[in-house]
């Protein structure tokens, strides 16, 4: 089965949710963005679609240090 892929990103200062490789609708927040995708691909879904959201982190987050796994953390038994 084709899954439809809603993709949203950060081009210069907007975000922007691309579907299926042709349509482009800028916005001006990522939480906007993926609103937008996420509702859209709730509506193809509700209609039989298989359907996807990637969202593709800005450089800023890509850049943030992750936790040290080294780190011991306790149980949760």
């Amino acid at each position: 089965m084709h899954t439809d892929r809603f993709v949203v990103f950060k081009f210069q200062d907007e975000w922007l949710v691309t579907y299926a490789d042709r349509k482009q609708t800028a916005f001006a927040t990522r939480q906007d963005a993926e609103r937008s995708a996420f509702d859209a691909a709730d509506s193809l879904a509700s209609s039989g679609h298989a359907v996807s959201v990637l969202i593709i982190p800005d450089e800023a987050e890509v850049t943030t240090p992750l936790p040290d796994k080294s780190e011991h953390r306790s149980s949760l038994n």
